[in-house]
């Protein structure tokens, strides 16, 4: 057989194998996805709250995220052809390196399982979250406010934040780095769902996140029903102990009312709040203050990125202490929720990590001979 037609073939060959340990770690993922939606959807049959099970709410993300990814993708290839010698700068120099990399079974399963998941996944936990009230009214907030003093010596952890950060433009930055959360969470997701390469670290992470949002952000969401500070006068019916805080945000927010920055926070608690009184379950509403998963999903994200790269990890710690001080000095959170959410990260960061290296470490014998999907684009 002629030289090329065998690299072809071997090429072929390698794109219908799929890794064992790929196999069992998007099983996994299947199974915690399976988990999770029983789990949602029993929940709120018990409490008769089917009307609110709304799995499609996010499907708009699927081909944003698809559009995101092949964007991103297309462009790191093209950077990385530049730099090519010019007797491989053809057709089938690309061909090959989009059959190695891209159009290759393992890759492909690796990647679309939990991409696909994704929108699904997080309709499930915004259906429940919207609910809490309903299976567990509101009833840890005053204990929470009394935590919060006792760890901090007898002072509201608002009025440290306020002590630091109290002028307006400090506030701003903070609630604009409080809004990146989301992008960040979503961009860092993707990057880790198409970096195949990255192994058994990417499959901690998938394992990790999975399991986060809904033990973290679900169901002790739930156990440990609160709305958190901005709500604290409305549930307890003491306005006195976050009312200062809320009227220096809003003394904060006037300052900008002719500007496109402000304390946008505000908005968005009095929608989430409009949307508790009605009962409504859309994106983004719910109210829930303990555990936080803004502060659980940066620290996930900083304790994934320091393994992968240290400067990543001191820019995503970083990125995790503001939001921490943004959750507080904002009104979202008790400072207790945060230091709470870090600590089960934490365990669930190093449980994932046992799950990897129990049931889907990659086996040397079965390893799939093709380029990572990482260096071609």
């Amino acid at each position: 057989m002629p030289s090329f037609l065998r690299d072809r073939a071997a090429i072929f060959r390698a794109g219908i194998e799929v890794e064992r340990s790929t196999l069992r770690g998007n099983i996994i993922l299947l199974l915690l996805f399976a988990l999770q939606a029983g789990a949602v959807y029993v929940t709120m049959w018990r409490e008769g709250l089917l009307s609110h099970f709304k799995p499609s709410l996010y499907q708009d993300i699927l081909p944003l995220s698809l559009a995101g990814v092949l964007f991103v993708k297309v462009i790191a290839y093209l950077l990385r052809y530049v730099n090519y010698d010019k007797a491989e700068k053809n057709l089938a120099r690309v061909r090959e390196d989009f059959l190695r990399g891209w159009l290759n079974a393992n890759y492909m399963l690796a990647f679309l399982v939990p991409l696909l998941l994704l929108p699904t996944f997080i309709s499930l936990f915004s259906s429940l979250k919207s609910v809490i009230h309903l299976i567990q009214p509101f009833y840890l907030d005053e204990f929470f406010m009394k935590a919060d003093r006792f760890i901090h010596f007898g002072v509201d952890p608002w009025r440290i934040t306020h002590s630091i950060f109290g002028t307006a433009r400090l506030s701003v930055m903070l609630n604009f780095c409080y809004n990146l959360w989301f992008f960040i969470m979503f961009f860092y997701v993707l990057w880790q769902i198409v970096n195949v390469h990255l192994g058994r670290l990417r499959m901690q992470f998938l394992f990790a996140f999975v399991i986060s949002w809904p033990l973290i952000g679900s169901f002790l969401a739930v156990f440990l029903s609160s709305a958190g500070p901005v709500y604290y006068g409305d549930i307890v019916g003491d306005p006195s102990v976050y009312g200062p805080m809320m009227d220096a945000l809003a003394a904060f927010n006037k300052q900008y009312e002719d500007s496109f920055f402000g304390i946008y926070a505000l908005a968005t608690q009095d929608m989430l709040w409009a949307d508790y009184l009605k009962n409504d379950t859309g994106i983004g509403s719910g109210i829930s203050a303990m555990p936080s998963m803004h502060v659980a999903v940066a620290a996930l994200l900083y304790f994934s990125a320091r393994e992968v790269n240290k400067y990543m990890g001191y820019g995503l710690l970083v990125f995790l202490v503001l939001i921490q001080v943004g959750s507080v000095h904002l009104g979202w959170h008790y400072a207790i929720d945060g230091y709470v959410s870090i600590l089960l990260t934490w365990g669930i960061w190093k449980f994932s990590g046992w799950l990897v290296g129990r049931f889907s470490e990659p086996d040397p014998d079965n390893q799939v001979q093709c380029q990572p999907p990482g260096q071609i684009g």
